[in-house]
């Protein structure tokens, strides 16, 4: 028998039960092969809708396993790469029209509900998706909406913006078992952050970051060289090379590594 890709990419889940590792198969089979219809229509039958539900209210199921079994699946195929991209990103899921959900909290918009998540998706260089490495999803707490004035009175590690180097952090600590695959870290300007790059990481980890603030840097000689402009200039592509210049529809920016 021809095992599925489900079963392949799941075989390092571990739920406590062999019953629950094959009910996650079944589900994950069902719901990818029909992901825009309802649970009930995925599943096929009353048995299989009923286990789904059964499945998702046992306590035992932990979202981390299943993630975790994944991103050891991901590492089979990072190890066949010389090169990577570790592209990190914040996306939010909107719950506001499912009033009665709890654990909700309040979303960039501020009378919009639901979660936020940070998510680490990993490429090859030629772009072809490899997998999540690793996701943190939170809610933002109700009691500190219009609180977003105190954020710079607080450290880094009581921030979202924490989100970037635990996602690192994890990146890390995942590359380390093949140090002769380059891990290169990509965020937006957000993860400009003085505190992401001073993070501790292994000789294969690299970043390439957009730049939002103005940075002092070391100059070929040595001498400290200030970008005082960062927010004026653009970056383009002619013939291979990047280099600044006026491009319409571009916001500015600057690419670091």
């Amino acid at each position: 028998m021809v095992e599925s890709w489900a079963a392949s990419e799941l075989k390092y889940a571990n739920l406590g039960d062999k019953r629950l590792n094959k009910r996650l198969v079944k589900m994950v089979e069902d719901f990818t092969n029909q992901p825009n219809i309802s649970v009930p229509q995925a599943c096929g039958d009353w048995a299989a809708t009923q286990g789904a539900y059964d499945f998702w209210a046992n306590k035992r199921v932990k979202s981390s396993d299943i993630r975790d079994a994944h991103a050891l699946s991901t590492i089979e195929r990072i190890k066949k790469e010389s090169l990577i991209l570790a592209i990190q990103d914040t996306t939010e899921l909107n719950l506001t029209h499912h009033p009665s959900t709890q654990g909700l909290g309040y979303l960039d918009s501020a009378s919009s509900r639901g979660l936020k998540v940070h998510t680490t998706l990993c490429v090859s260089s030629t772009g072809i998706p490899l997998g999540v490495l690793n996701q943190s999803v939170w809610f933002r707490d109700i009691k500190e909406l219009g609180k977003k004035h105190l954020r710079h009175q607080k450290l880094t590690k009581d921030k979202e913006s924490q989100k970037w180097i635990t996602a690192l952090t994890s990146t890390n600590t995942y590359t380390e078992i093949d140090p002769s695959t380059r891990v290169v870290t990509v965020g937006d300007q957000e993860a400009d952050i003085y505190d992401l790059f001073n993070t501790p990481r292994p000789p294969n980890s690299e970043f390439l970051i957009r730049a939002r603030h103005n940075r002092v840097v070391n100059g070929e000689n040595g001498e400290n060289e200030e970008e005082r402009k960062l927010q004026d200039q653009y970056l383009r592509q002619f013939n291979g090379h990047w280099s600044p210049g006026n491009v319409d529809g571009y916001s500015p920016g600057w690419i670091s590594v």
